[in-house]
């Protein structure tokens, strides 16, 4: 066509003005291009003029060539303007707008980092991001293509962080833009736009969140899945669903049937339940909590533990993992499903024949729901079974009798049983301990100076004497209430062998100040001189209050040990606080300085 001809002509004449036209005598590219020119011409004379120019391009010398260059290249331009099409074929259509309302009036200086944050890979965009989001300047019209394109980042906490803030941030805004960019056959940033959609548009978009959940790729379709959870109607689709191959499919359809909790939603759960997919049915079944479908998995249960004491080996097999899953099912509702419950784990757990080690997690799920009842029966069975010391009885009977025994007869129930802390009773006793420890020793309505420590009132007072005995200073340090010479010599005697970094270390120190040791600052130094320059790495929040302890003489100390430290932002920290703490009033130095913490709280909220 004489069109391709021209603009094979129009390429060459620009590779001759950048070469330069004294390049153009004899050019060999220029005479492929000239009988085609005088053949054109045969049919129209401007493309005789054409060869002509060209021709005496070809014959012209160095001095003449930069004219005929661009003789020829004006002419053709000329005759290109006259071959352009400007219509299009087919019928008008008229344009929908996308009816956004942004702003741009953001300098887009100020709006680039955060684009190029989302459009690029490297390290720092996640922090560039979270500065835009804070300061507001990424809600841009410029920007919002960019932010939905980015639920496909391959940074799992960018795409995270668009979902969760800056895409609803945007509102409705972002709907044109979501379905633009939005493919059923997607991957997981196409199941995101799905969510979001959905979001914001609710009901009207059930017939695409249907057609993701049926034809869609798994990504989308999990996503679609969930959504369909909230509409009682999707029943028939989610039931199919439940059956489809994929694990993580029908995972999905078990927590949406769930959510829609109905008599064939909850049938399908009790039959995912008793087959193959138990493990993932247990969630599902828990978040929708049906009594009545805990309690036919119960009696599946008791059927259960019937084929196991009664089977043979594939039968016993079989009936151990229901029986497990029966029991993950029921956690967290043992107080609501007590009645039907604890007679079922009564026997499982007083059945000898069951009683070994191969089912000892049903063992334990199964104490763990007698604790959740909360009946004096359940506790006091869970007391005597911990009595023979054997299994994983002895934890959770220590629990039951700890909130059910006063705590003299606590102590003297299991004190007894801790045998230098080697045995297995002895480390179940431990672990116990440290449980209750842990769950009881934070009280939001106590202030405990920043270190927890059990309640005075609610442990025998001869339990520290054990533990140090024991030799367990972590629970030294929570029971111990007051500076006893018994405590101090121990916790200092620990400190002495011990270097910064060490485990229990800071514990210790932070025990001694709690419990207002009068040598707890010199202690703390010493430790420090003990070349503890060299292994500080930052200032986490113990040493901040270690440090905000120390009276005010010892500034001057604390202040040189602070130019010996190694990281130039944890020396800078340390210098921070010890100005701080020489600005403190002279009356928070009560208390080996625990008032300064106390002060300097109050500064910092």
């Amino acid at each position: 066509m004489s069109i391709d001809l021209l603009f094979e002509l129009q390429q060459e004449t620009r590779r001759l003005f950048i070469a330069g036209s004294a390049m153009a005598a004899n050019d060999l590219r220029l005479n492929r291009l000239l009988p085609g020119l005088k053949k054109l011409g045969e049919s129209a004379p401007v493309f005789n003029r054409l060869a002509a120019a060209a021709e005496e391009l070809l014959t012209a010398s160095r001095e003449d060539s930069p004219a005929k260059l661009l003789d020829l290249s004006t002419l053709l331009v000329a005759v290109l303007y006259t071959q352009g099409k400007t219509d299009v074929d087919g019928e008008p259509q008229p344009i929908q707008g996308a009816g956004v309302d942004l702003a741009t009036d953001i300098p887009y200086r100020k709006l680039h980092p955060f684009i190029e944050a989302l459009t690029t890979k490297g390290q720092g965009r996640l922090e560039q991001i979270r500065v835009s989001y804070e300061d507001g300047s990424f809600l841009d019209l410029r920007a919002l293509p960019a932010v939905c394109a980015a639920l496909e980042d391959s940074y799992a906490e960018i795409p995270d962080f668009v979902q969760e803030k800056l895409i609803p941030a945007f509102g409705a805004s972002a709907v044109p833009v979501l379905q633009s960019q939005l493919d059923l056959q997607g991957g997981k940033g196409d199941g995101r736009r799905l969510l979001l959609l959905h979001r914001q548009l609710g009901e009207a978009m059930i017939g695409l969140v249907a057609e993701g959940a049926s034809s869609g790729s798994t990504e989308v379709k999990l996503a679609a899945i969930s959504i369909l959870g909230v509409y009682a109607d999707q029943e028939p689709l989610l039931l199919a669903l439940s059956r489809d191959k994929r694990k993580d499919v029908r995972a999905a359809a078990y927590a949406s049937l769930a959510s829609i909790g109905s008599a064939p939603a909850l049938d399908r759960l009790f039959e995912a339940a008793v087959s193959k997919d138990g493990e993932i049915a247990v969630g599902p079944i828990r978040q929708n909590g049906s009594p009545q479908l805990l309690a036919r998995l119960i009696r599946h249960g008791e059927q259960a533990l019937a084929s196991y004491l009664n089977g043979e080996a594939k039968e016993r097999t079989e009936a151990s993992e229901q029986l497990l899953i029966v029991l993950h099912a029921l956690e967290g509702s043992g107080k609501k499903m007590a009645a039907e419950a604890y007679p079922f784990a009564q026997k499982l757990l007083t059945t000898a024949a069951y009683l070994v080690p191969e089912t000892e997690n049903a063992q334990e799920a199964a104490s763990e729901l007698l604790l959740e009842m909360e009946l004096p029966e359940a506790d006091q069975l869970a007391i005597e079974l911990g009595n023979g010391g054997k299994g994983p009885f002895v934890r959770y009977g220590f629990r039951a009798a700890f909130r059910t025994l006063s705590p003299s007869e606590v102590y003297d129930r299991y004190a007894g049983q801790m045998n230098g802390g080697k045995s297995r009773v002895a480390k179940e006793l431990l672990a116990a301990i440290r449980e209750v420890v842990y769950h009881d020793a934070y009280d939001e309505d106590e202030d405990r100076y920043g270190e927890p420590a059990v309640r005075e009132e609610a442990w025998d007072s001869r339990w520290v004497s054990l533990f140090i005995r024991l030799d367990q200073p972590g629970l030294v340090c929570m029971f111990a209430q007051r500076a006893d010479k018994e405590i101090a010599v121990y916790l200092t005697g620990k400190l002495r062998e011990a270097k910064w970094g060490g485990k229990d270390v800071s514990d210790m120190l932070a025990t001694l100040f709690r419990i207002r040791y009068k040598e707890a600052p010199e202690r703390f130094m010493e430790l420090l001189d003990k070349g503890a320059a060299r292994n500080m790495y930052y200032m986490h929040g113990q040493l901040r209050r270690l440090v905000a302890s120390m009276p005010k003489s010892y500034v001057p100390r604390l202040r040189a040990f602070g130019e010996q430290l190694t990281y130039e932002s944890l020396r800078n920290e340390w210098m921070t606080l010890i100005e701080e703490i020489e600005q403190a009033p002279t009356s928070t130095e009560e208390e080996n300085g625990r008032g300064v913490w106390g002060w300097l709280k109050s500064k910092m909220s």
